[in-house]
């Protein structure tokens, strides 16, 4: 048996901005990621916190304020708002985001992005930043510890690629700056392949995930990785005062002075807790880390926590892809925008009819797909739109298709009667909706969705493309279709908390010296989504308040330090 002041279950940026924290705070504290990598869903993200009212928007001259905020998420929660959880939110973001800024290498840059249902009162743009690219360079031989992005998400097995460079790479052989961008990324990834193995430059969420994970070695936490944490330790009177983990082989108890932190990051990848609280799980796919099988919730229960089956099901949903390999094995895509919102392609349902702006945010895309019933809908467009934009796993030129359409990913026709013969609609239903929104799309407009129409879906789109950067008919073929399935980002249903973010127990009774931030704790959006990075933003603030939180605790009698025992 070993002590420390703080135990951090999960390596996500809840659990990581916890760590750094809690040292900045003077606390003894242990990390224990149960996979092999360091950075939790986290690495697989956008890493773009929402995070209101906050000081970057200023370097573009934008403002907000908290009355906005709180005003904007009044509108979006309704019933669901919770009071506790979201003025602590308010009260805590904006100055999480300064305390990084002045004591790790996390950053954040600008990114006018509106929030998700822009027409709401409060509504602002930049609530969403983003994070700067990162130079995995840095970690050393550490950068082997740290989760890679989804594959599917990245070019020639390991260069990463962000929001930024999707225009300047659709534009290389276009115009000189997207030839000269283009070449830069590609040149560094060269040489990143020749002297590292792989690249090194690190964007999105794993940029976050490496900012987090290299400010934490450098507090001076002490960061176990293959490592599961098997069981909480709890006393008679029901205070949690440690954690049961299995360490190379063997069970060790640690003790912690101050308390528990669950961030272990969800249930996604459990196929039986899926089944229980997602709808229409046999057709769901999920994109979470193979290490999310609700480890954070099975402990915190079995403590006393209260797992509200009310929520237990919330996700940020995605709607997804999926490709049968020639070998068997199957890659899962995440449509979140770059295709489904650029002007030029439709999505169809069972019956060949819209039933929704494509580029609307991905969590109401498949809200959509629940409230019709949908397990399987068709992103339709030309062979044009799919030189251009790319569709799912398909680039865009100059890359092949040939390998999708083999596969039976990408379904291809020469007209809109054999497509809709090959997705499975009706014929004449497919042709009149294309025929309908043709008619609209040559002026620009989408009368029966509002594509473009809202600030959102307008900024999604293609900003070279006028009057409408998310509207174009989708004209004459050969045509091209990929199927769509609801999926996940991930699961957010974790266990009920407090704005001090302490779990609580069915009566809403804190659980002593138990807290839990990110996934494992059920998000103060209850299932709701107001803007992009709204799991993130919470999990990074609610992290800061329980380090706080266990800062404040009683600290009994020292023991031998978790440094003194790796």
């Amino acid at each position: 048996m070993i002590e420390t002041d703080v135990v951090v279950i999960g390596s996500g940026a809840a659990g990581l901005t916890a760590a750094i924290t809690a040292r900045h705070l003077g606390l003894e504290t242990l990390v224990v990621e149960k996979t092999a990598w360091f950075g939790g869903t986290t690495a697989y993200s956008g890493g773009a916190p929402w995070i209101p009212f906050n000081h970057v928007m200023r370097q573009i001259g934008l403002d907000d304020s908290r009355e906005a905020a709180q005003t904007y998420l009044r509108a979006v929660l309704g019933e669901a708002y919770v009071a506790d959880l979201v003025d602590s939110y308010l009260d805590h973001a904006a100055e999480m985001l300064k305390f990084l800024e002045r004591h790790s290498e996390v950053r954040f840059k600008p990114f006018p992005l509106p929030d998700y249902e822009s027409d709401r009162p409060g509504a602002a743009k930049c609530r969403t930043l983003l994070t700067p690219e990162f130079d995995g360079r840095r970690l050393g031989a550490r950068l082997a510890e740290l989760r890679m992005p989804l594959p599917q998400l990245m070019l020639f097995g390991s260069m990463q690629v962000e929001g930024a460079d999707i225009h300047p790479m659709r534009h290389a052989l276009k115009t000189w700056a997207g030839f000269r961008h283009t070449t830069k990324v590609i040149a560094r990834f060269v040489r990143d392949r020749i002297g590292h193995g792989r690249g090194t430059r690190l964007v999105n969420g794993n940029a976050l995930a490496a900012r987090l994970f290299h400010s934490a070695i450098q507090s001076g936490a002490t960061l176990w990785r293959n490592t599961p944490a098997l069981e909480l330790i709890t006393s008679d009177a029901g205070s949690v005062s440690g954690v049961v983990v299995q360490r190379d082989g063997q069970r060790l108890e640690v003790r912690a002075r101050r308390g528990v932190l669950l961030a272990s990051g969800g249930y996604g990848a459990s196929e039986a807790l899926r089944a229980k609280f997602i709808p229409m799980a046999a057709h769901h796919h999920s994109l979470q880390p193979e290490g999310n099988v609700g480890d954070g919730v099975r402990m915190g229960s079995a403590a006393g926590g209260f797992h509200d089956p009310a929520h237990a099901g919330d996700c940020i949903w995605t709607p997804v892809s999926v490709h049968h390999r020639p070998d068997g094995s199957v890659v899962r895509y995440p449509h979140i925008f770059i295709d489904r919102a650029m002007p030029g392609c439709i999505v169809v349902g069972p019956d060949g009819r819209r039933f929704v702006n494509e580029g609307t945010s991905y969590q109401t895309f498949v809200k959509t797909m629940h409230q019709r019933g949908f397990t399987k809908v068709h992103l339709v467009a030309s062979r044009d739109f799919l030189r251009k934009y790319g569709m799912g796993l398909a680039r865009p030129s100059p890359f092949s298709a040939r390998r999708f359409v083999k596969d039976g990913y990408l379904i291809e026709a020469p007209t809109l009667a054999e497509l809709a013969r090959r997705i499975g609609v009706p014929p004449d239903a497919l042709q009149a909706t294309v025929q309908r929104f043709d008619d609209s799309a040559e002026h620009g407009s989408d009368p029966e969705f509002g594509k473009g129409a809202d600030a959102h879906s307008r900024f999604r789109g293609d900003q070279t493309h006028a009057p409408n950067p998310g509207v174009a008919p989708v004209g004459e073929g050969p045509y091209c279709a990929v199927a769509l399935y609801p999926g996940d980002l991930s699961t957010v249903g974790g266990l009920a908390a407090n704005g001090r973010a302490q779990v609580l127990d069915a009566v809403g009774k804190p659980v002593p010296g138990l807290y839990a931030a990110g996934l494992d704790m059920n998000s103060m959006m209850r299932g709701l989504y107001p803007g992009g990075g709204s799991s993130i933003g919470p999990a990074m603030t609610f992290g800061y308040i329980a380090a706080q939180q266990m800062a404040a605790a009683h600290q009994p009698a020292s023991a031998r330090p978790v440094a003194e025992a790796a």
